[in-house]
């Protein structure tokens, strides 16, 4: 079934695609006019500015999250140079994982509280620095420290980028989040080939020559993000209680000047949406920590590992995008579902085989673990109108605190019985990932 957009024709448009209220505060003032995010379908010199400004995004994005893959290809490496174990590995995870995770959802709320470009703009240079100087970690401690100031700096980011990708959706949010988070994700899949290259010419310190690309990324911001748009109650939901809309799809709180924190009756598919994201992230967080080290325990090289990462994230960022596309078209569900229903059995046969097609295998095990990653945003952002700040919090933060406790677990289980035997335990998780999203209402 196609998906349309919930707004009639001719009606006023969700804040998404740049509503009439969309854009700055109306503090602001004339002087951040410039920088309001554009009405969709408007003039287009409006359509240009909300392209460049989404091509900003898209690009800071790619940046931002590569340096979160920088630490697992140079794990085999930095374990040996300050003598760590896996489980000491797995354990500063944990700790980067929960510096990254649990305050999306407390800088979502503050977003929506209080929207600012300086959410943005202020996050890239903090990432970059505290990410690319881990070659100077002299133990455990300082290593923790310098990769979770990275991960808070990531917290503050993903919550405000992902507001702007929805400012400049334009109708189109399910194909436009996916391309935001697959950008993100081509970015994690150029980190490791961009980390081992610098480390392996000019060492671990030589690592921080990378923290050029963030002095780009928040260049490149400042001069295209726009100011914000205020999300209101007005905002027409994909996924709607009957009583939300009236018979003639005029939104009953058309006056209400607060935002509505969730469509009426929608808790359900809130609660199943996030248990299910925790089981998909418990699957993805684990093949990014491990699967470097997956590879190194099996005799092949850092080069080999960190390849096997970016091959894996590359497909990833297909699929994401591919997964958006039918999600517009066919249902958010639709989409959850078959992705869940083909992780877990791709997951067992690529650990179950080898050589040539282990690795031929890693293509669609990464399609398909990603091909939902945007479409879930899309669907809480549609269950939460009137925050969406929060909802992509909620989506990128909590559900990954949960998930993020499992890495010290997997590098204690894979010491004691091995790597492959760990990350095949995430197997289970995904089938049971696949029956839980079957309980998702129906969209579109």
């Amino acid at each position: 079934m196609t998906r349309e957009d919930p707004s009639p024709a001719g009606a006023p448009g969700p804040p998404a695609g740049g509503s009439p209220e969309a854009g700055g505060s109306p503090e602001a003032g004339d002087s951040t006019e410039a920088r309001r995010a554009p009405e969709a379908g408007g003039s287009e010199e409006s359509r240009s500015v909300r392209k460049a400004g989404f091509a900003a995004l898209v690009f800071s994005h790619a940046v931002n999250d590569s340096s979160s893959a920088f630490f697992a290809p140079l794990a085999p490496l930095i374990a040996g140079e300050l003598g760590l174990s896996l489980t000491a590995l797995g354990l500063i995870m944990t700790i980067r994982s929960f510096a990254g995770s649990l305050p999306q959802t407390l800088f979502g709320w503050l977003i929506d509280r209080r929207p600012s470009r300086w959410w943005l703009l202020s996050t890239p240079i903090v990432v970059g620095v505290s990410r690319t100087i881990i070659g100077f970690a002299t133990g455990f401690w300082s290593l923790t420290l310098m990769l979770s100031a990275g991960a808070l700096g990531g917290a503050c980011y993903h919550p405000a980028a992902a507001v702007m990708a929805r400012d400049v959706s334009a109708g189109h949010r399910g194909l436009v989040m996916s391309v935001y988070v697959a950008s993100g994700r081509l970015g994690h899949a150029a980190g490791p080939i961009v980390a081992l290259s610098l480390v392996s010419f000019l060492g671990l310190k030589g690592l921080s020559i990378a923290m050029g690309l963030y002095a780009l990324s928040a260049a490149a911001l400042w001069r295209y993000a726009p100011e914000p748009s205020h999300a209101t109650a007005n905002e027409a939901p994909v996924f709607q209680a009957p009583a939300a809309v009236s018979k003639t799809n005029e939104p009953e709180a058309a006056a209400a000047p607060t935002a509505a924190p969730l469509v009426p009756g929608s808790w359900r598919a809130m609660v199943i949406l996030y248990i299910t994201t925790i089981f998909r992230n418990m699957v993805m967080i684990n093949l990014y920590g491990f699967l470097p080290l997956y590879f190194a325990a099996k005799g092949e090289t850092i080069w080999e590992g960190g390849g096997a990462l970016t091959l894996f994230l590359i497909a990833g960022a297909s699929g994401g995008v591919v997964g958006g596309w039918l999600s517009d078209r066919f249902g958010r569900k639709r989409v959850i579902v078959l992705s869940a229903a083909a992780v877990f059995p791709l997951l067992l046969l690529f650990l179950g085989t080898g050589g040539l097609l282990q690795l031929g295998l890693i293509i669609p095990l990464g399609v398909f673990t990603h091909s939902a990653m945007g479409v879930r945003m899309a669907y809480a952002q549609e269950l939460m109108p009137g925050r969406p700040a929060l909802a992509a919090g909620i989506m990128q933060g909590g559900n990954w605190f949960i998930s993020g406790a499992t890495l010290a677990a997997t590098g204690a289980i894979g010491e004691s019985h091995g790597l492959e035997f760990a990350l095949s335990l995430f197997a289970a998780v995904a089938a049971l990932e696949f029956v839980v999203t079957l309980a998702l209402p129906k969209d579109g």
